[in-house]
């Protein structure tokens, strides 16, 4: 493959820390609450109304995902306010349902990605 290097294998402990990100993105509702907030910041409310989860569903998920350093929470007032931590992980996200939707809206995320050479 050209444009390539090649790069040290990374650790055995850096790659069971990748697989268990992987493995908490792989719940379809953990995957939708990332997309949805790929989109901006929403609290509990919004994320259950938008990902068609209850209240404590999705908080449960809101939680595991915090406690891996995918999202974070602020408060707003009386209500906390979520958002994703890294900006790598929502594209991640937006990259591959555009992969398998390139209709999707994540489509133009692909293009802008490629364009600027991430």
């Amino acid at each position: 493959m050209t444009g390539w290097t090649r790069l040290d294998d990374p650790s055995p402990q850096l790659m069971q820390q990748a697989a268990a990100n992987f493995g908490l993105l792989a719940s379809t509702m953990r995957l939708h609450i990332v997309w949805v907030l790929s989109q901006g910041e929403a609290d509990v409310g919004t994320l259950a109304e938008r990902v068609g989860g209850t209240l404590q569903a999705v908080s449960q998920h809101l939680a595991k995902l915090k406690l891996a350093g995918i999202v974070s929470n602020r408060r707003e007032g009386r209500r906390q306010v979520y958002g994703v931590e890294d900006p790598q992980v929502a594209d991640l996200v937006r990259l591959m349902v555009a992969k398998l939707d390139p209709q999707a809206q994540g489509g133009e995320v692909v293009r802008q990605l490629r364009s600027s050479g991430a």
